[in-house]
This record gives structure tokens, sequence and C-alpha cells, in this order.
């Protein structure tokens, strides 16, 4: 059986973190792995050290290109991995030992197509974990959990098959990769092993697309957009799962309308979508909690809203994030 792992890591201005996260892959039990460093143009020194590696170690593979965004850095992977299995690792994250070989495990074990663990975030003065109830789903059970579950759209904290993602890559231009790519996958007929051992440390930088104030009004743009497209995709397969992907679409209206980073066009943008919502026939009626959020949304001027946006953009800390 091929068990060679291809994991996918787009490198770009992480020169304090690189090394770090490059050994976290090649010191793994499990050696038979190709490493797919993709420098994404970085102006530091970081494509030096991948190239650094690639002479090192005949594992490595490296690819350097002109700055596209972590999406492209993720398709150019995709487009050489040779791998019977697929991973995504952020070049300022870093893996457990053993995680490989222990995901791997599960895998055969269950005859699965998919695995998700658990991890922990990582800040300079502390740590936070997100453990994982173990258990085993198809594809049908894991797109139900999906709306309710924020860790199901994470790309890194995973294993896969990687024909379960054939002809699947990821949509260019966003700040936000993961939640417009990691479902399309789990469409596809599968089983998927759910389990708490944390294999994946998630460092939190305030410099991160994730955390950058630059980035905030364009996140919250690509919230809603992979959220819309998400919904369209799932229910054109599984129609049952209408109700689930209606309540998630509302939710995220109402939730992205109180993040820090909006402004007077992506509130008047998230109005919209509500007044389209309930215009449109066919949509499940949103849930009661829901409902005084929605309305609150609704009647709010978009001054007030964008206002309270803006007081929480400055109020947000980051003190404890790395660099």
């Amino acid at each position: 059986m091929n068990d060679l792992i291809s994991v996918i890591m787009p490198v770009y201005q992480v020169e304090a973190y690189l090394q770090e996260s490059i050994e976290s892959v090649l010191n793994q039990d499990h050696r038979e792995l190709e490493l797919i460093l993709i420098d994404d143009g970085s102006p530091d020194n970081c494509g030096a050290i991948c190239d650094d590696y690639a002479e090192k170690d005949s594992r490595v593979r490296v690819i350097h290109q002109e700055n596209g965004g972590a999406a492209a850095a993720k398709n150019a992977g995709l487009r050489i991995a040779k791998g019977a299995w697929l991973s995504f690792v952020d070049s300022d994250d870093y893996l457990e030992p053993g995680a490989y070989s222990h995901m791997l495990k599960l895998l055969k074990e269950h005859r699965a197509d998919a695995v998700q663990c658990s991890f922990r975030d990582v800040y300079r003065n502390r740590t936070e974990s997100h453990i994982q109830q173990p258990c085993v789903l198809n594809e049908h059970q894991y797109l139900v959990r999906f709306p309710k579950d924020w860790t199901c759209p994470l790309l890194w904290n995973k294993l896969y098959r990687r024909s379960l993602f054939a002809g699947i890559f990821f949509e260019e231009g966003h700040k936000i990769d993961d939640e417009y790519f990691t479902y399309q996958g789990f469409l596809n007929p599968c089983k998927v092993v759910l389990d708490d051992r944390i294999v994946y440390n998630y460092r939190r930088r305030a410099s991160s697309v994730m955390c950058s104030p630059q980035a905030a009004e364009q996140r919250i743009r690509d919230g809603i957009d992979c959220v819309v497209k998400r919904r369209r995709k799932v229910t054109e397969r599984w129609p049952e799962l209408r109700r689930q992907f209606d309540e998630s679409y509302m939710d995220a209206v109402w939730y992205l309308s109180l993040r820090p980073g909006n402004t007077e066009d992506t509130i008047a943008m998230l109005k919209d979508h509500l007044k389209r919502y309930f215009r449109t026939w066919g949509n499940t009626i949103p849930p009661r909690y829901l409902w005084p959020y929605l309305w609150g949304l609704y009647r709010t001027d978009t001054k007030t809203l964008v206002e309270n946006s803006r007081i929480k953009q400055a109020e947000q800390s980051t003190e404890d994030y790395f660099a």
C-alpha cells in the first residue's frame, strides 16, 4: 500500500518560525513523506531556508513563485503532490511528534478517508487545547456536523486520502482559504474518523492574515461569500440538509455584522443578504434563538453598527500573540 504523505506548506514571511515548522514534519517517525514547500515570493530569507532543506533532505521539494497568496501556493503544491495521503501545514505552525503515524494508523484501522484530530492554540505565554470527542462518521453525518462545529472547515488538523480532493482546488483571491475548500472533499462518499489526540500546534500571530486589521474588511466579505457557496453546493448534493445550512447562513450574516472591521459597505451587504433571504420563497424559517439578533441587524442603522464594530476593533488585544 502506498503510504506516502504529501505535506503541502505555503511559505511567506515567516522566517522566525519556518525552521521549527519544517523540522516538525521531517522529524516525524513516519518517514514516507514528501514535504512540498511553496515559496510564495517571500521577501525575507524564507526561500533560501527552503532551498537549504531541499539540499539536505531528498524528501523536500521546493517551488519558488511570484506572490499570489496562500490559495495559489497550495494549488501549486496540489498539482505536483504524489502521495496517496494529503496534509497541509502552515509554515508558522508545528506538528506534534508521531502525528502522522497516529493518524495513518486510525485511517487504516477504520478503512477511512480522512481523520480529524485535536489541536492546540499556541500563544506567547499560554496554550489552549481543542479536544475532539472520538467518533466515526460517514460523509452525510459529517456534513450535518459541519455548520455547528467550527473545527470541521479547518484544513490543517486533518489527514486526507488524496483522491478525496481529485480535481478540487482552492479558490484564489481571498483572505480565507479553508472555508472554500475543505467541505468540497466531504461531498464525496467517505468515512471520517474524529480523534482526541492533539497532533497540531496553531501559532497565534498578530501579523497573520487572520488577525491583520488591514485584512478585516476582506475577511468579512470572504466570510459570507464562502458560506453562500458552501450552502449552495451542499444542498445541491444533499437537499435534506437545507435546514442546517440555511440556519448556518443566517447565523453567519448576524455573526459577521458584529465583527471588527465592518464598514458601511459590508454592513449594507449583510443587510441585503438578510432581506433577500426572507424574500426568497422556500428558505427555512430561522430558529427562535436567531430572531432577536437578525431583527437587531435589520432595524439598527448602518452607522451605529459600523461604530460598534470600530469600538470592538479598538478593544481587540493581541498582546499575547506572537509577532
